[in-house]
């Protein structure tokens, strides 16, 4: 089968659904070859492959709803003419300035348009999702997305989330990414250090290992008083860091060590900072304390 005969049999398609009768022959045709021809043509030629795919993407849905003289060529004919304009690059890109979710009604054409894609995660970080798998997958346009908006780094490809660059990149302005890195990077020293400067709290997502690293969880508790709370049983009992972490934050005292808890100059730390910390001392202290002030 020449090019140019599948290119007017695919043209016929096309125009076939919009007359009514023709159209349920036409569809019935489809229907019977997406059922029993196209499971068994995937070694056919370049040019009928490409009728083949047409057929493929064809929707059982659609086919089915043309069986229906008239009705059905109504219902597809206003489906098709409001689709059309979302395949309109002018159109999308206009729209995902407006609002970067409408990239979700794109064209797989205009979802891999990077400048629409682009424009699309400007306004809205959450439009990445709907972005193609491709520019999901590449290096340069995924590295400025994340530069911008640390938290897309979940909509990157696998490969991407084990990139040092693009992980660093992401933590460095939203350090909750860490959440979305690979377990390899959760255990980079430098890349956990650049996520709890930024958010304290993003410890949570670090390695055992990192968990228990003086300078790294030092680092979570100044950002983050509260960070202590994923902090390792050993620097959960470390003066200087339990120190650190209620002087950010008085309520850090929750997750102190039994002995820190009991430690007079941490407790009053923490209540000079916040005054209900008092709840998380010592019984003994506590009641020194509130006897003390009474």
């Amino acid at each position: 089968m020449s090019t140019n005969s599948v290119s007017f049999l695919i043209k016929l398609d096309h125009i076939s659904d919009y007359i009514p009768i023709v159209s349920t022959a036409t569809n019935l045709i489809d229907l019977f070859q997406k059922y029993r021809v196209l499971p068994t043509k995937q070694k056919a030629d370049s040019s009928k492959k490409r009728y083949y795919e047409h057929l493929h993407q064809k929707s059982y849905s659609r086919c089915i709803i043309l069986l229906i003289p008239i009705v059905g060529n109504i219902i597809v004919g206003i489906y098709d003419f409001a689709i059309r304009k979302y395949n309109n690059r002018n159109f999308m890109l206009a729209a995902v300035q407006q609002k970067g979710w409408m990239l979700q009604f794109a064209s797989a054409q205009l979802k891999n348009d990077r400048e629409v894609v682009l424009a699309a995660v400007k306004q809205y970080g959450g439009a990445l999702l709907f972005a193609s798998a491709q520019l999901k997958g590449d290096r340069d346009f995924i590295l400025a997305v994340v530069q911008q908006q640390g938290w897309t780094l979940q909509f990157a490809s696998e490969q991407l989330k084990s990139d040092r660059d693009i992980v660093l990149a992401a933590v460095q302005q939203y350090g909750w990414a860490l959440e979305y890195a690979s377990e390899e990077l959760k255990n980079d020293r430098e890349v956990v250090l650049a996520a709890v400067q930024q958010k304290g709290r993003a410890l949570k997502d670090a390695s055992e290992k990192l968990k228990n690293d003086r300078e790294v969880v030092f680092a979570a508790v100044q950002q983050k008083g509260g960070a202590l709370k994923y902090a390792s049983e050993e620097l959960k009992n470390d003066r200087g860091v339990v120190l650190a972490a209620v002087q950010q934050d008085g309520r850090a005292l929750e997750y102190a060590s039994e002995e820190l808890k009991n430690d007079r100059s941490v407790v009053l730390a923490a209540v000079k900072q916040y005054e209900g910390a008092l709840e998380y001392a010592s019984e003994e202290l506590k009641q020194e304390l509130k006897n003390r002030c009474s």
